[in-house]
């Protein structure tokens, strides 16, 4: 929680610092695209999750997602920007389990869940070199998720249905990267951001079959959805934007 509030007091102390450079200083706008991986670790509360019941037990981890859209952003100065635009993000998972109570019985599975966001961040920057900038950015995101999701394991043994927990949510994010800029090749980004939403994504229900017609039913899992990503960012050069003059 203090983690949140720390996020949200820096990104309003952000916008303030970009409303009043705004007026004072000259502003360019870029149009970009943006992609990434979406990295399974165990740190942002993203670690797999053990539930046991009386006879099973499954692990719900994380796995490789991905995540791609376009962006806007707005350079007050060297110093001073921010970024908006639409994205698709689509967080995977895995489902292990097992049952040893009639012998041995192990189970996988795995779902996808979508969702897209609104971004709203503020960044600053720190030359580094004569066209190398180092970035943060911190802010939050809109989120829309698509549809509640079902699957079933590979022997048919893990039953799992994840509905979404709201159809609209927030989440906070916190990037850090480096980038080149060149009037007219654009600006090339790279760099890492954590994701973590205010309040369950999903809700996850579980069952496992540890005979044709037995099984254990969990209690319901309020998926939390946090991630790490790897990320990749082009702003088109401005030069693209300018009219050419007419002799």
């Amino acid at each position: 929680m203090r983690f949140f509030k720390l996020l949200i007091f820096l990104l309003s102390l952000l916008n303030i610092t970009l409303l009043h450079g705004q007026s004072s200083q000259k502003k360019e706008r870029f149009v970009g695209i943006n992609g990434g991986a979406i990295i399974p670790i165990d740190y942002f509360g993203a670690g797999p999750l053990d539930i046991n019941h009386d006879h099973t037990s499954i692990t719900l981890s994380s796995k490789f997602g991905y995540q791609f859209g376009m962006i806007m952003r707005t350079n007050y100065n060297d110093r001073l920007s921010f970024e908006t635009g639409i994205c698709f993000t689509r967080r995977n998972f895995e489902l292990k389990g097992s049952s040893f109570s009639q012998g041995i019985n192990k189970d996988t599975s795995d779902f996808g869940y979508i969702n897209y966001s609104l971004p709203f961040k503020g960044g600053v920057f720190i030359q580094l070199g004569e066209n190398f900038y180092m970035n943060t950015f911190i802010g939050a995101n809109l989120d829309f998720y698509a549809s509640a999701v079902a699957s079933q394991g590979h022997q048919y043994n893990i039953d799992h249905y994840s509905e979404r927990a709201r159809w609209i949510n927030a989440s906070l994010t916190a990037d850090l990267g480096v980038e080149w800029r060149g009037d007219e090749k654009g600006i090339f980004y790279f760099g890492a951001g954590v994701n973590i939403p205010i309040s369950a994504i999903a809700v996850t229900r579980l069952k496992y079959y540890y005979t044709n017609t037995d099984y254990d039913n969990y209690d319901p899992i309020f998926l939390r959805g946090n991630y790490l990503a790897i990320k990749l960012k082009y702003f088109f050069p401005l030069s693209l934007e300018k009219t050419p003059d007419k002799n």
